[in-house]
């Protein structure tokens, strides 16, 4: 039975209803009585549970971390994991980023794409369902989490007191299925104040490059007295400068420099990486000239640079469901007193994230390095024969005519918590447009999600009959 185009009657009240959610910063803030991920999340979340009773549905709250929606009845239950709230607005906008601007066929707004329009849409869908009158052995639940851009520990409370779906997805990725995503780790590197003999030549004031919101830093920004230098040393520098096309340099008048490397990929430049931290780091090495982190930018320099395989940290690993480990410098920070380096490593479904930990940390402390894991996702891998996959393809199939092929992953969804019973599939459409996710100006087109929604209301009818 194919049901996925009976939703199309809700596509005013599924775009008004985007546009409404986005109006909400649901941004991780400091917890509150009975809101433990902040007032902006809690909000988000009690709309959607309103806006559920408002659709005839009972509803949950499980004390502030997540809510639910369910619909059948059963012993089992399948379900649909969706997120309320979004990363930081961050800077550029040309839209107000939590307008839930509609305009030209489109709504623009932090989490329109990731993860609150798919959240409506999983709505709508469990509200067609009940419409047709269709039940089957199983419960199915929509459950809306808090905090899957911050560590998902929104989900740790919840399924300490919930039941676990027999059977699930997330559909905060893209189509067809991705069942595979690997082991993801943040792990930062620090440094204190390192000692020295005699004052650095070119001491570094500052230094600050990438964001959280992107993988790959497209700036960094160095701040480097030239006091103790001569005029001879100083117009050495600014030729350097000049050399490369990807640094800017200025000067102010009392001998300070402000350098700014950018991610241009320049061929047989020393700083021709598409990694900004790279760049500055290779560019304050090659002045052969002492700075007061010499150990740590070397450290970062000859251990990780714009490596990505992970090869000079001896982590290098691969396996053939997976692939090989990735490994990216995403941010630095460093002033007089402390340097840190954030790194996101993304590893084999076959290999030990405890291991690779243990290898980082030997490695940095020879180098007179601390580490420190912020972040630990353990992989997930569902094999194709598992009921999930074979009713999700059968649902794909049936709305796009084409097979579902398998896919994998570096990032992480809510399949994570699931016990490799579930997987991300949907909402981005194979081929499709960049949606700007976790980008100024992000948005989704209507159309768009409306044909998600016909794929997602399918994805849900498999699950919830036998």
């Amino acid at each position: 039975m194919v049901i996925g185009n009976e939703i199309r009657k809700y596509r005013n009240a599924i775009a008004a209803g985007i546009s409404e959610l986005v109006q909400i910063r649901s941004i991780m803030a400091a917890p509150e009585p009975g809101k433990p991920f902040g007032a902006g999340v809690d909000c988000a979340l009690q709309h959607m549970l309103g806006l559920a009773e408002s659709l005839g549905f009972d509803v949950t709250n499980v004390d502030g971390y997540a809510g639910h929606v369910e619909y059948g009845q059963g012993d089992e239950i399948a379900a649909v994991l969706v997120h309320l709230d979004t990363v930081e607005e961050g800077e550029g906008w040309m839209s107000p980023p939590f307008g839930g601007l509609i305009e030209n066929g489109k709504i623009i707004g932090r989490g329109a794409s990731d993860n609150k329009g798919p959240a409506v849409v999983a709505l709508y869908a469990l509200k067609t369902l009940m419409d047709l009158g269709i039940t089957g052995n199983r419960r199915l639940r929509l459950i809306f989490g808090t905090n899957e851009e911050s560590g998902m520990k929104d989900l740790d409370y919840y399924f300490e007191r919930e039941q676990l779906p027999d059977m699930a997805f997330a559909p905060d990725a893209g189509y067809p299925i991705y069942n595979v995503e690997m082991g993801n780790m943040n792990v930062v590197f620090s440094s204190k104040q390192e000692a020295v003999s005699e004052k650095p030549l070119l001491p570094l004031l500052s230094l600050k490059g990438g964001s959280m919101l992107t993988l790959i830093p497209e700036t960094c920004t160095a701040s480097l007295s030239l006091s103790f230098l001569t005029d001879s040393q100083v117009e050495n520098i600014r030729h350097s400068v000049n050399l490369q096309a990807n640094l800017s340099a200025a000067y102010s008048a009392d001998r300070v420099l402000e350098l700014t490397a950018g991610s241009e990929l320049v061929e047989g430049s020393p700083t021709g990486s598409r990694n900004a931290i790279a760049n500055i780091v290779a560019f304050l090495l090659a002045q052969g000239m002492d700075t007061n982190w010499d150990n740590f930018l070397r450290f970062l320099h000859s251990k990780i640079s714009a490596e990505t395989d992970g090869q000079s940290l001896g982590i290098a690993c691969s396996d053939s469901v997976s692939g090989g480990l990735v490994v990216y410098l995403r941010t630095i920070s460093c002033d007089q007193e402390r340097a840190e380096a954030l790194c996101n490593i993304r590893y084999p479904i076959s290999y030990d994230g405890a291991g690779i930990l243990s290898t980082l940390d030997h490695l940095a402390r020879m180098n007179g390095i601390e580490t420190e894991q912020l972040r630990h996702l353990l992989p997930v891998y569902v094999p194709e024969t598992h009921p999930v996959i074979v009713r999700l393809s059968r649902a794909y199939k049936k709305i796009t005519g084409e097979e579902a092929v398998m896919l994998r992953m570096g990032a992480g969804t809510y399949a994570r918590k699931l016990r490799n019973n579930g997987v991300a599939f949907g909402a981005g459409l194979p081929g499709g447009v960049d949606t700007r996710v976790h980008q100024a100006d992000e948005f989704i087109f209507i159309d768009d999600m409306m044909q998600h929604a016909e794929i997602c209301l399918q994805g849900m009818y498999e699950l919830l009959i036998d």
